[in-house]
């Protein structure tokens, strides 16, 4: 039906999937071409190995979402007009020479960009990004660090001025360039590996200072802290979502990071079991914990000395706090008559604000 009357029958969206049905490459190449001629708006294609695609669909006026994930390079043709097209995701595929940049370029009014690059083994994986009317930008490497975890090899460069949100998960290393982003709003960043250079860390960090929203994810706590570095001051941060899986943070360096982020409103903190809590009373206190920071919200929180000495420092000095919020990491066997003892603990920790409530889930 796709090859009758083409011009008299429109199409919003075509969709192939090859775990549901089966098709080769030459017949998707002739289905793709008959959705063009109808000026479809959508097309998405989920294929185990990168199928052939047509030039025609990199110079189409009607697309407005495109979708490709695959296995495998992409051949984008040295020109690519694409003039309405508004979300571009890519996944599990090759980046081959500057073929990103020449795609993305070419996409004028290109507003959510996502990116999971599957790797190669052959040469150096090279991203490069440069779009003015981009806004939402996804860069998701876990799936090249997962097939070549000691072959990391790869360039990201990223100049994309007018983007609202960024969500980035991938290793820190000396692989990437990014410009200013002043309209940042918000930023989803999970550094999975660090390899030793807080130069490339204290770069990501300042990428994204402006932001209100941070959600932050490591697992080296070095990654963050012990820079010898100036620290990254966060002027416009009220809202921090903080997760160290690994078990050598410092309840001292939270309280360092702290002072980088005059106007917090929320923290949210999630921890493993540390080594070590407060090794030493801070001198000063965090402005924004004395004036600024109205809720606290622990998640998987465990019964451990170093914890109840972060809580307790944070309860004396969070003088206008309204909620303590925790969440239990639970325990198996005497779980309730646990959790009634740190209730009756924590309770019983003195508190600077007047108005605080502890709240339990």
């Amino acid at each position: 039906l796709l090859y009758i009357f083409p011009n008299q029958v429109s199409l919003e969206c075509f969709r192939v999937d090859d775990d549901v049905c089966d098709v080769d490459s030459l017949r998707l190449y002739g289905w793709i071409c008959a959705t063009l001629w109808r000026g479809v708006k959508e097309i998405e294609i989920y294929f185990e190995k990168s199928p052939m695609l047509p030039t025609q669909l990199f110079t189409s006026h009607s697309l407005v979402t495109l979708k490709l994930r695959f296995w495998g390079e992409i051949n984008v043709p040295t020109k690519v007009c694409l003039p309405n097209l508004r979300t571009l995701h890519l996944k599990v595929f090759t980046p081959s020479n500057d073929s990103v940049f020449r795609l993305v370029s070419g996409c004028l009014a290109l507003e959510d960009l996502l990116m999971v690059p599957g790797g190669s083994s052959l040469g150096r994986t090279a991203v490069n990004i440069h779009s003015p009317s981009l806004k939402r930008l996804v860069l998701d490497f876990h799936v090249l660090l997962t097939k070549f975890p000691n072959d990391i090899d790869y360039v990201v460069k990223i100049n994309a001025p007018s983007l609202e949100c960024f969500e980035y998960n991938d290793s820190v290393g000396d692989f990437y360039t990014l410009s200013s982003m002043k309209l940042l709003e918000e930023a989803d960043i999970l550094i999975s590996r660090y390899q030793e250079d807080e130069r490339n860390a204290t770069r990501l960090l300042q990428a994204v200072c402006n932001v209100q929203s941070l959600f932050l994810s490591i697992i080296e706590a070095e990654t963050v802290f012990r820079s010898r570095l100036d620290p990254v001051i966060f002027p416009s941060l009220v809202f921090l979502d903080f997760c160290n899986e690994g078990d050598d943070w410092q309840g001292t360096w939270l309280v360092e990071f702290l002072h980088c982020l005059p106007h917090l409103k929320k923290l949210v903190l999630t921890f493993a079991t540390p080594k070590r809590g407060l090794k030493s009373l801070p001198k000063t206190v965090p402005s924004c914990l004395l004036f600024e920071l109205e809720e606290i919200e622990i998640l998987r929180f465990e019964e451990d000395e170093h914890m109840f000495e972060l809580v307790g420092f944070f309860l004396s000095h969070a003088l206008v706090l309204k909620n303590l919020v925790i969440n239990f990491a639970g325990k198996v066997g005497e779980e309730y008559q646990w959790r009634l003892s740190v209730k009756e603990r924590l309770l019983s920790l003195s508190m600077g604000s007047k108005t605080c409530e502890i709240v339990f889930s």
